[in-house]
């Protein structure tokens, strides 16, 4: 009896102890400006929070008292911003080889996986995600067919905590000389690997249906299977406007039907040809200079508004290569300044929220505020499009990020702090 009465003790005292920790994870955020991105914004509202998702939001909630609340009146919440690719976690220091894993040698490599090269413990992460970037889509880079990309969030212990959904498509490089030259030695060779490869693929299905002789292994055309059944997206990259007429014919001579546009201002003369066939783009370069001698000096600045005018789904970013990766978190300056030349302010935050999320497949989760959504946003005092704006916090999945684990931070209030002399007050 004595025995039983313990063990009930105990269970009760279990109990207890779960039923704490199951309101402990049921947080409001309250008297902040939310803007879902998704619906307009909601002055003086809350967020409320129960273990990693948003349950629900609104200005006439009733919280719970036994909810703990965080008060941020006068704050601007939204959520986190969310890269369409950068090679962020690949690479730490340009002038270091050994720390840059982004482009592997070779021109096929199809097999790579880009999350698996992740480095978790990334220095690069924590001054990111002070800035607003929680997510990000990271790709390989270098060679013809370069491999698989992977949507991660930027906190985790390792890297498969931190990957939410791999792989989000299959990168391939367009030829810069194949625009002119249908018969180019680069594009012949990315014909013949797919060719390989529906034939290596056919002999499979063969093998597994009618016993037919098993093909030899290949991790290269084993990786390209979903991408030839349609089943994963083609992120096919290409520079100038003639190359990029160039790829979308080849992709459509290919009968690749579900295709990302990855390229730079020149994307915007493709945008009616983008709309009709619902195909998405993502825009790199809105930060750069007119590339022909004739072009107006804000031909970059433009494109946005010309994609977002002819009904493109895009994502704006930085081109996500190892120099820029350290301030991928500037991803909405580059917006805003397309915002400053034409493209409404929604359509410029949804171009580094809700349209990239939903591009690389992880809409249903992140990229806007809405009930059953993963808790991950961040807050400021202001428009993340200005420069001028502060983030005063980011929470991922419903967890508050460290911001000391920020070194630029810390070196920023160790400096601010310092001892001034008497003649420099």
């Amino acid at each position: 009896m004595t025995c039983i009465l313990i063990r009930n003790a105990i269970a009760a005292v279990l109990l207890a102890a779960v039923g704490t920790s199951a309101l402990a994870q049921r947080v409001a955020y309250v008297g902040a400006t939310l803007h879902p991105v998704s619906g307009p914004a909601i002055e003086n509202g809350t967020l409320l929070v129960n273990n990693g998702r948003i349950e629900a939001l609104g200005d006439r909630i009733q919280v719970p008292d036994e909810v703990r609340t965080v008060d941020l009146t006068g704050r601007h919440l939204y959520p986190g911003l969310v890269h369409a690719g950068t090679v962020l976690g690949l690479t730490e220091i340009g002038s270091v080889a050994g720390t840059d894993d982004t482009t592997e040698t070779g021109k096929i490599n199809a097999a790579i996986r880009a999350e698996i090269a992740v480095n978790h413990d990334s220095m690069l992460f924590a001054p990111n995600v002070s800035g607003g970037l929680l997510t990000a889509n990271i790709m390989p880079t270098g060679g013809l067919i370069r491999g698989s990309s992977a949507a991660i969030s930027l906190a985790g212990w390792n890297w498969q905590d931190m990957t939410l959904k791999a792989p989000t498509g299959m990168h391939i490089a367009f030829p810069p000389g194949a625009a002119d030259d249908d018969k180019h030695e680069d594009l012949k060779l990315i014909d013949e690997v797919l060719e390989q490869a529906r034939a290596w693929h056919k002999a499979m299905r063969a093998h597994r249906e009618s016993g037919a002789p098993r093909p030899a292994p290949n991790d290269q055309f084993a990786a390209l299977g979903p991408l030839l059944d349609g089943d994963l997206r083609l992120f096919l990259h290409a520079g100038t406007e003639r190359a990029m007429t160039a790829a979308l014919d080849w992709a459509r001579k290919q009968e690749f039907d579900d295709v990302v546009l990855v390229g730079g201002p020149d994307l915007q003369h493709l945008a009616e040809r983008l709309a009709a066939s619902d195909a998405d783009a993502i825009l790199t370069g809105v930060h750069s200079m007119p590339e022909r001698a004739w072009e107006p000096y804000d031909e970059a600045y433009v494109a946005a508004s010309r994609l977002a005018e002819a009904g493109v789904r895009f994502a704006i970013t930085d081109g996500g290569s190892a120099f820029t990766a350290g301030n991928a978190r500037h991803i909405p300056f580059q917006a805003g300044m397309a915002a400053a030349f034409g493209l409404s302010e929604e359509a410029a935050l949804k171009s580094v929220t809700q349209w990239p999320a939903e591009i690389i497949g992880v809409g249903e989760e992140l990229g806007t505020l809405d009930p059953g959504k993963r808790a991950t946003f961040f807050v400021t005092d202001g428009s993340p499009l200005e420069a001028t704006t502060s983030i005063h916090g980011a929470w991922i999945d419903g967890e508050a990020y460290d911001f000391s684990r920020d070194r630029q931070r810390r070196l920023y209030e160790r400096y601010r702090n310092r001892p001034r002399s008497t003649s420099a007050e």
